[in-house]
């Protein structure tokens, strides 16, 4: 059946609420339908025919072909962008995440460094060259301005469905003119980005034009990601009118969805992990008052977090899952087992050090990337964990699925549990610097994480039991990981 054919028939049967809106039902019923379809694939109770037509997949002849309809994807953007050679920023950038001491950087690179304009799809995958990016703050007093980003858009995936408080996109050619240099050009590019993605009332849009209440307040360096580090964005705040337009804002793309005020009168405060990375930057820094910016945990599932039982503490280089392990081997009586120092076994060599950080990582990735590894490196764990006689072991540092998988198949009936730490990557590399100090660099910090035997270590938070979120220090991070253990009812002291 078609989609309009299937909403007349749900009318004629009155299977819909009479409070049902919108002029087009057909089109959202055919867009849910894609949409399921998309997103489970052979799991979908539902399957496409033909173009436009569906059907219940456990009714369909098992001799016939579903029809393979392509997904609309957002028009090729033909923008000419502002860029810098990456060689020539990287001595300005030399932070990360970040920075509200902007005027010295944007000093130099408007005065003594050459700016270029290039096609978007020219340097989208090109690391030879950074991305001018605006990032706008919308503001009313302490509230700020945030919304989910939707599907349809040239936004970057991990970004898609996000909460986020920043608007904008790249500084384009015709940013930058007679009138519009240097910083005038960065404001008149936020500008034009809010006007674009928000439906503004007059008054607004002439306080845009002339820059009203419109300042830059710092710069994000992103070098965790090879999208971040081909952009480099400056945060503007815009202080809003006070037009009554903003009790109740409207969007202006599709893109922008979910439009709400995060204040200190209204909601209660946010949870960062639900922002984006750079949305999590700013909030950290120019409104702490809004988010529960405390270290904090999220149970998943108790049982398995509870003794007897072998934990696995998981998570990126830099996270502060050996802190974590520390906190339940001193406080709480876990025995430690560190797969670094089991596999150095394994192999014979040295266990890992800042100096042999790169070294031991390739030989890592040679042994676990065999058919063989993970299964050789998760019967060693539990020949030690037997050897331990303890009902609280704590395993520090696994990294592949499939070493997590082998653990559960030889443990049979006993627990295993896994604990995934999730930090900002700004805390991420002073936690390393204060683990590795020898002069390491951010560079140093970006190789270790890059290395293809850490390239699954984020992806393990789907087999998270629970989730522990870093967003400060050490210090509260330690009481955070105490509460989440006396949450589970585990007890101080020594184990059995």
């Amino acid at each position: 059946m078609s989609a309009r054919e299937l909403v007349k028939l749900g009318m004629d049967r009155q299977l819909f609420s009479d409070k049902i809106a919108g002029e087009t039902p057909h089109q959202t019923m055919k867009a849910k339908l894609s949409v399921h379809i998309r997103r489970l694939g052979e799991n979908s109770l539902f399957i496409r025919t033909e173009p436009g037509r569906f059907f219940l997949r456990h009714l369909l002849d098992s001799n016939r072909e579903p029809f393979d309809a392509k997904p609309i994807a957002p028009v090729a953007s033909t923008e000419r962008v502002w860029v810098y050679r990456t060689t020539e920023l990287d001595g300005l950038t030399t932070w990360q995440g970040l920075s509200s001491a902007w005027k010295k950087v944007t000093l130099a690179m408007f005065s003594t460094l050459r700016c270029d304009v290039r096609e978007r799809l020219e340097v989208e995958e090109d690391n030879d060259y950074t991305q001018l990016l605006t990032y706008v703050l919308v503001t009313r007093g302490e509230a700020v301005l945030a919304y989910r980003r939707g599907t349809y858009n040239r936004t970057e995936r991990y970004l898609r469905g996000s909460f986020c408080v920043g608007f904008g996109g790249h500084v384009i050619e015709g940013d930058f003119d007679l009138f519009h240099a240097g910083v005038e050009g960065i404001l008149e590019s936020a500008s034009r980005e809010l006007m674009e993605e928000l439906s503004l009332p007059p008054t607004d849009i002439g306080r845009l034009r002339r820059h009203d209440d419109l300042k830059i307040v710092g710069i994000i360096n992103d070098d965790s990601s090879e999208v971040g580090r081909r952009h480099l964005a400056f945060v503007v705040n815009y202080e809003v009118s006070g037009d009554r337009y903003w009790d109740r804002p409207e969007r202006g793309e599709k893109a922008v969805t979910q439009l709400h005020w995060i204040s200190t009168t209204g909601t209660a405060q946010v949870s960062l992990w639900n922002f984006e990375y750079w949305s999590q930057l700013c909030l950290r820094q120019f409104r702490p008052r809004l988010v529960r910016e405390r270290a904090a945990y999220r149970l998943l599932r108790r049982r398995s977090l509870r003794p007897p039982h072998i934990l696995c503490m998981i998570g990126p280089v830099g996270s502060g899952k050996t802190i974590a392990t520390e906190v339940l081997r001193k406080d709480f009586g876990y025995r430690e087992i560190n797969s670094g120092k089991v596999l150095a076994g394994i192999l014979k060599i040295k266990p890992v050090s800042a100096a042999r950080r790169r070294q031991f990582q390739q030989r890592a990735w040679q042994f676990i990337s065999q058919e063989s590894g993970p299964m050789q490196l998760a019967k060693r764990i539990v020949e030690i964990a037997n050897g331990l006689n303890s009902d609280r072991i704590v395993v520090d540092g696994i990294r592949q699925g499939r070493t997590v998988e082998s653990l559960k198949f030889l443990l049979g009936s006993r627990r295993l549990g896994v604990v995934f730490v999730q930090t900002p990557v700004d805390l991420a590399f002073k936690f390393f610097v204060d683990r590795f100090p020898e002069n390491a660099t951010m560079a140093d910090f970006l190789a270790a994480r890059d290395a293809l035997v850490e390239q699954e270590v984020e992806e393990l938070i789907s087999k998270a039991d629970a989730v522990l979120y870093n967003w400060t220090g050490t210090p509260q991070y330690r009481e955070t990981i105490r509460a989440m253990m006396r949450q589970l009812g585990v007890s101080r002291g020594i184990g059995r």
